[in-house]
């Protein structure tokens, strides 16, 4: 039996009453930290974008991690970690996200997961084999926290945990790996599995940014992601990465123990702005000829990351 906790945080999203959400949504998972002393812990540094647009995870919740983490676990070590992507350098997002402030308060180290001793592990996802690249340190740690956003994609749809594992891959210009998205997504969490997943849903991002004022926690990526697309409007099983997960067996989709701790799920469902995936796919796709059409004539160039 995993466990998935929903947590009310109340507005205006005071550092304290973070700090109470994130907390109580841990403590509900009752997880077991005698043996921990290396933790990371991945946010979802999503371009340049501040928390406010529901695109980044605030540092506030990273924030509230560490302390609790500190409070639970003597002489612990503890790093933020986030690798590099198509369009960000994370040398620059650190700065710019409030993360380097951030760290340095808490006295824990920053790491960029696209340098240092990069290893590579092939995995089998379905009859496919594939090989990525992570950094070493990352999957050598005893405790992994992935912190990912409440959030949809124009590309995958439902974006959470799972999503945010794939953005660890060390290597930077990561669409490459578009064509074949929903099989890395699943390879990647199975190179490097998520100890604990805590989701940010304090602004959420769907058919536009909005304060939900939710904590998520869960003991399992899949378990967690599978209750948080229910919120965001999705059938799991029609997520193509999440029932490619469930078939590989990263999580038991059946029996998951939700606890609610101020609000509930169809609270939270109901208060998510809903959009329709498969309108919005049909309008970025016609965004897409458009602007290719724009370069035939023009001359121009896409940017990479904007290429499938």
């Amino acid at each position: 039996m995993t466990k998935v906790t929903i947590t009310s945080a109340k507005q205006p999203f005071l550092d304290e009453d973070i700090d109470s959400a994130v907390a109580r949504s841990i403590d509900n998972l009752e997880y077991d930290f005698n043996k921990v002393k290396t933790v990371y812990i991945k946010p979802n540094l999503c371009y340049y974008w501040n928390a406010s647009t529901g695109e980044t995870t605030d540092g506030r919740v990273v924030g509230a991690i560490i302390k609790y983490l500190k409070q639970k676990i003597s002489n612990v070590s503890i790093t933020v970690a986030e690798a590099d992507a198509s369009a960000m350098k994370t040398k620059f997002a650190f700065g710019i996200l409030g993360y380097k402030d951030l760290c340095e308060k808490h006295e824990v180290p920053l790491k960029n997961l696209s340098e240092g001793n990069i290893v590579k592990r092939t995995v089998t996802v379905g009859n496919q084999n594939l090989t990525l690249p992570f950094n070493e340190d990352f999957l050598n740690a005893d405790l992994i926290i992935n912190v990912p956003k409440l959030k949809t994609h124009n590309f995958v749809g439902s974006t959470v945990g799972m999503k945010n594992i794939f953005g660890a891959i060390a290597k930077p210009r990561k669409y490459s790996y578009h064509k074949n998205i929903t099989n890395t997504i699943v390879a990647a969490n199975k190179i490097a599995k998520s100890h604990l997943t805590v989701v940010d849903g304090l602004i959420v991002r769907g058919s536009c940014p909005k304060k939900l004022g939710v904590i998520m926690a869960g003991d399992n990526v899949l378990s967690t992601d599978y209750v948080a697309s229910k919120i965001m409007g999705f059938n799991p099983l029609k997520v193509p990465y999440l029932h490619l997960a469930a078939k590989e067996q990263l999580g038991n989709v059946s029996k998951i123990s939700v606890f609610e701790d101020g609000i509930t799920l169809a609270q939270a469902k109901r208060e998510f702005p809903h959009y329709s995936h498969r309108m919005h796919s049909l309008s970025w796709n016609l965004q897409l000829r458009m602007l290719r059409a724009y370069t035939t004539v023009s001359g121009d160039v896409l940017p990479p990351f904007l290429e499938k």
